[in-house]
């Protein structure tokens, strides 16, 4: 599949020259900072290694859309090169700009700048054995004269090949066939009246050429390459897994270059960029999907729709293409599949950022799991109006949630994705529930562990306080997409960590800080409630809101008023964990036991040793959550 030979510099870069050698497309261009490229002139300057490079030939299945390294002049349309360029694009483009392109080098400078600039080696620090070599190695401006004192003393100028001479500088242009120049050096130093300081001049050449001249002629590269036959799924994990020059490449990279191959004037990141918009646009749920993620949802749909076919001819088993949406399933996309399904899918994930509205979560940072959106676009595709109906849209809630809270989508998921489209497509349309459904667990003590707004439970969590009647406290308004933006709503602690943290509680951060301390307020309201006692808010919101209105909201909060009134922390958490854990289970369609044991546990764990309940049922005795109606 690959072979690796040493390849001389000045070869590699005469190929890059005659575009033999060229970038992919979805090489994007990179620039390097000047400290990089003198370093890596200095470490070439010495013999050292600097990495490998590897290379793709041309001529088998893998077709991409390829362009000259940056600096290559054609003058006219480039050839069809003999291979790509797959790593190394940073230092092929350094070495080229800086050892065979007679213009200045494209580089950055230290306030990441884009900038021009010319590279030199100053002979006499080069061949000082108590010198750093990367010391020997300078960079100019375009000017070619550095100056300070806001240009008005000149500190180096080379910009003329008599000032070089004298400055023993060496343009980086010239080491590769430095004949000409060191010709012209010499007979500068033998006409000039001055000696040269190292003596004579001649022998001062020679000396640099053997020393450090030789290192960049006769420097050779390790270059990997990859026979034409290579599968296109080994090339992308290679840009994945092996790529050093800082740009992440993925599935997506590969897919435009090989889709601009099929069509030049087609550019897969161009109708990304549109298509990302548009969606970014109609809904901030949609704001975190990706171009691979938009992606595999065409593979999805692409390659169900191959497998049908297959049954529909007879083929089963495992001579039926799989349905997928992996590495090799997405490089196998032709453009035509790709434009068949495109529109369908932007729509899909459209209307599955309507449903996630409808579940109450609007903001990219409230959807749990971004990869979950993908096979739920290719189910709204696939399923069609057949979501339209209220007992589907409780199926695929179920679904939903039992991801989301069963934590299935944040490790690998493209295999779970082709089991979501089948087996809840089917479970939709009156067939059997999934078995992520089935599988799915919530345990209390995961509700007690949630603490940051990163967890996909905690979102979950956040969600369903939001969309099971949570109001704000202070006008009891409902807390509904109209309310969520405008009033700042946000999710906040019940009992303060300030009245946690008083020495005389010392209420453990890890109670304090748990979800089941926290609810979506918005911000006056949480500013109203401050560091102090439950009981000393209740009061100030009093002047705002109706009592008996106040304890309706916090009901619909999950909390008991008697509670907070006597400023319980540890009832408080206990009834309001029981009654989460019960819509949790509601919404996932089980029964999750109420967790009592694990609460009151947890709360022991955090200094409660001598916690005493006198009414079980007074604490647990929460009013109803509206229960869905689950098939």
């Amino acid at each position: 599949m690959f072979k690796t030979n040493e390849v001389l510099l000045n070869k590699l870069l005469e190929d890059v020259e005659a575009a033999s050698i060229q970038l992919p497309d979805f090489q994007r261009g990179w620039i390097w900072d000047d400290g990089r490229i003198r370093g890596l002139l200095a470490s070439i300057s010495k013999g050292f290694p600097v990495g490998a490079v590897m290379t793709l030939s041309t001529g088998g299945d893998i077709k991409l859309k390829a362009r000259p390294i940056e600096g290559v002049d054609l003058n006219g349309s480039a050839p069809r090169p003999s291979s790509y360029l797959l790593d190394g694009q940073q230092r092929l483009t350094t070495l080229f700009q800086s050892l065979r392109h007679p213009e200045a080098v494209d580089t950055s400078d230290s306030k990441r700048q884009k900038t021009k600039r010319w590279y030199y080696v100053d002979m006499r620090l080069a061949m000082d054995p108590n010198a750093d070599r990367e010391d020997a190695v300078i960079s100019v401006p375009e000017s070619k004269i550095i100056t300070t004192d806001f240009g008005r003393k000149v500190v180096v100028d080379l910009s003329t090949s008599i000032k070089e001479f004298q400055n023993h500088m060496i343009p980086t242009e010239s080491l590769m066939d430095p004949m000409d120049w060191m010709y012209e050096y010499v007979g500068f130093w033998k006409d000039s009246e001055e000696p040269h300081p190292e003596g004579d001049a001649f022998q001062f050449c020679n000396a640099f050429r053997k020393e450090v001249q030789s290192n960049f002629h006769d420097y050779q590269l390790p270059v990997i390459n990859l026979e034409a036959t290579t599968p296109k799924e080994a090339v992308c994990t290679v840009f994945e897994k092996v790529n050093t020059g800082g740009v992440a490449l993925n599935v997506f990279e590969l897919a435009t270059a090989s889709f601009a191959a099929d069509a030049q004037d087609f550019s897969l990141r161009d109708d990304w960029r549109d298509r990302r918009h548009r969606m970014y646009s109609f809904s901030g749920v949609l704001q975190g999907i990706q171009g691979d993620q938009f992606l595999q949802a065409v593979a999805l749909l692409t390659t169900q729709e191959a497998h049908t076919l297959s049954v529909r001819k007879g083929v089963t088993g495992r001579l039926a293409p799989a349905i997928g949406c992996k590495k090799k399933d997405i490089l196998g996309l032709s453009l035509d599949d790709y434009l068949r399904w495109a529109d369908k899918v932007e729509e899909g994930f459209k209307t599955a950022a309507k449903f996630l509205a409808e579940e109450y979560v609007f903001g990219r940072y409230n959807v749990p799991y971004n990869t979950q959106l993908v096979p739920m676009a290719a189910l709204f595709v696939e399923l069609g109006p057949v979501l339209e109906t209220a007992i589907a849209k409780q199926r695929l809630a179920r679904w939903y949630w039992s991801g989301v809270f069963g934590e299935i989508y944040g490790g690998t998921t493209e295999t779970q994705f082709a089991l979501d489209l089948v087996e809840v497509a089917a479970f939709v349309r009156d067939g059997p529930p999934p078995r992520l459904v089935n599988e799915a667990n919530f345990i209390p003590e995961r509700l007690v562990s949630l603490r940051t707004r990163q967890s996909a439970a905690y979102k979950g969590v956040y969600a369903l306080q939001l969309k099971h009647g949570a109001s704000d406290w202070r006008s009891g308004k409902s807390l509904s997409l109209a309310t969520y933006f405008v009033d700042s709503i946000d999710i906040h602690h019940i009992f303060p960590v300030a009245w946690c943290e008083n020495e005389n509680r010392k209420v453990p951060s890890a109670l304090y800080n748990s979800i089941i301390n926290k609810t979506p307020i918005d911000a006056i309201t949480n500013r109203i409630i401050g560091g102090g006692a439950p009981s000393q808010y209740l009061n100030r919101l009093r002047k705002d809101i109706e009592n008996e209105t106040l304890n309706n909201v916090l009901t619909a909060h999950w909390l008991d008023v008697s509670h907070l009134e006597a400023d319980d922390f540890a009832k408080s958490f206990i009834a309001r964990g029981e009654a989460m854990l019960k819509l949790i289970g509601q919404e996932m369609g089980r029964d999750l036991g109420n967790g009592r044991d694990a609460l009151i546990d947890a709360l022991k764990a955090g200094g409660y040793p001598d916690l005493y309940i006198e009414d079980e049922d007074e604490v647990s005795e929460m009013p109803e959550v509206e229960a869905l109606a689950l098939p």
